[in-house]
């Protein structure tokens, strides 16, 4: 059948296209029309209303990142800007346990605190999941986004803060609220275990809520109870709970945090093979970075982390109390050696503090003249809890593997942001602008880990598959046009440490659900991504 005379909304001409599978690259053209990729190959004869030239260049899927924190960014500025601007088409939100929604009547105002000051600017319009995603989709953002609810905030709606088990009633309300939230359209369940409140879940309200979403077909995603010494038996739980529940499972930001567990990732990778040789679907996602990022009052012992802020605070200004906290972390410290020159103060809500971001907890506290456990409690105070962190913690042998190993999907564990307004405001961890061309710039084309065919895969098809997403992560006939054209030879992360706000380079075009979103450094603004439910 000839190709002549046939049309098209976009062609992409010239470009080496990678279609995500895994498979080399083919030198060719892609004709996109009506929002799907309309064919692929040799297209002389088509013509298109836009024609984009990309000899020399890499055609590729649009990514998907497997784990964001975008829930609010994407209201504050639905532009998606250090997200769209290195090659992501969709986000999977709602991680770690929390997720906006549901936020039901008389807790509404406790869980909008949890999202710090990201809730208080938006319009809290909502109390249901499908409130929720309404809202996110009136914003028009220019990513897709796969929304997940979580288990800490559903914990949070029926039993608060409280570390205790569910009664009867309890748990039936929150499998309630599960099930609505996936038929509402989330694609499964997230768990926080290292989080208030959801490291207060035992093992058996997990399956029981990941059942929920097995019985679907959604997944069970975990932020696992522990990266650290007890990195295996976490992982061993995510298993478990795959095993009892039915459910598939993803790992979230597989790690081995701090020195004397370096190495052990070999063995969590063993785990996981192990359990899917047993009929277990696992997986997992990882980030190209030996630094984390977390909230700062992670750094308090767990018992000092119950019953909500108001409680915090006051066992913090209590002196007897803070004494005893204060012990905790220098004892920790002690077993830790430079623990505190690893510890960045990445974003604060106080004018007053927000010359400290981007210092060390160590420099913090020389500049204040205290020691640097009090300096942490006084931040916490001052801040009212709402602080975050940046931590050195993993090897560098360690992320390698993890990242070249044959499951692994690439996840920022960041949300959008922008170098203005109140997105700019932090001192975000790096990934937050650089992951994906970090993969494809430093470990591709630079170490040399894996092919450039086999980095686009493990962002795209590979995702798309432990996310049940049936039409996106390919170039192929029919799938939706989500697609992405890079300079190879120079795509790259710029973000750093010191200076974060800072554009992924060599992405030259982005086109989400058929419409170019980027044109070289031009956003174009028109919002086309959808909510995937």
């Amino acid at each position: 059948m000839s190709n002549t005379g046939q049309r098209a909304d976009i062609l992409v001409r010239g470009g080496e296209v990678i279609d995500g599978t895994g498979a080399p690259r083919k030198r060719g053209d892609v004709a996109v029309r009506a929002g799907r990729v309309a064919a692929v190959g040799e297209l002389g004869g088509w013509h298109a209303e836009e024609m984009l030239e990309a000899e020399g260049l890499v055609v590729v899927p649009g990514f998907i990142d497997m784990h964001t924190h975008s829930d609010l960014a994407l209201l504050l500025n639905p532009r998606a800007e250090s997200k769209l601007r290195q090659g992501v088409t969709t986000e999977v939100i709602g991680q770690c346990g929390f997720s906006p929604a549901p936020a039901p009547e008389g807790k509404r105002e406790a869980i909008r605190a949890k999202f710090g000051e990201w809730g208080r600017e938006v319009d809290w319009s909502w109390g249901s999941f499908a409130e929720y995603l309404e809202a996110l989709q009136a914003c028009r953002p220019s990513v897709n986004v796969a929304p997940v609810v979580g288990h800490g905030i559903v914990r949070a709606g029926v039993l608060g803060e409280d570390n205790r088990r569910p009664s009867a009633s309890e748990m039936a309300a929150m499998k309630a609220a599960v099930e609505a939230g996936l038929a509402e359209g989330a694609i499964g369940l997230s768990s926080g275990l290292a989080y208030v409140p959801g490291m207060f879940a035992d093992t058996d309200e997990l399956v029981e809520l990941a059942s929920v979403a097995g019985a679907k077909g959604g997944v069970y995603f975990s932020h696992i109870r522990g990266e650290d010494a007890r990195l295996l038996k976490a992982v061993g739980e995510a298993i478990e709970v795959g095993r009892r529940a039915r459910v598939r499972v993803q790992i979230s930001h597989l790690k081995a945090e701090g020195r004397a567990n370096w190495g052990k990732v070999g063995e969590a990778l063993h785990l996981i093979e192990e359990a899917r040789e047993l009929g277990i679907d696992v997986g997992f996602d990882a980030y190209p970075y030996t630094a984390w990022n977390t909230s700062l009052g992670q750094m308090l012992p767990a018992w000092a982390r119950e019953g909500g802020v108001d409680a915090i605070l006051a066992r913090l200004r209590e002196p007897v109390v803070r004494a005893r906290i204060k012990d905790e972390l220098e004892e920790e410290a002690e077993a830790d050696p430079g623990r505190w020159e690893r510890r960045l103060l990445a974003s604060v809500e106080t004018e007053a503090n927000r010359p400290l971001q981007g210092m060390t907890i160590a420099e913090i506290a020389k500049r204040r003249g205290a020691a640097p456990a009090d300096t942490v409690i006084d931040l916490l105070i001052e801040e009212r809890y709402d602080a975050d962190m940046v931590g050195f913690g993993m090897a560098e042998e360690d992320v390698r593997q993890v990242l070249a190993h044959r499951l692994a999907t690439i996840g920022s564990d960041s949300a959008s942001c922008a170098p203005y307004g109140i997105l700019g405001k932090g001192h975000p961890h790096p990934r937050t602008y650089g992951t994906f061309a970090r993969v494809l710039g430093h470990y591709a084309r630079e170490e040399k880990l894996f092919s450039l065919e086999e980095a686009v895969a493990k962002m795209t098809s590979r995702a798309a598959v432990r996310l049940g997403l049936k039409d996106r992560g390919k170039i192929s006939v029919g799938y939706a046009a989500d697609i992405v054209v890079f300079d190879p030879d120079t795509v790259a992360d710029t973000a750093t440490y010191e200076k974060p706000h800072q554009y992924a380079a060599g992405v030259r075009c982005v086109i989400v659900n058929g419409v170019i979103e980027l044109d070289g450094e031009e956003h174009k603004g028109n919002g086309t991504g959808v909510v995937l439910r």
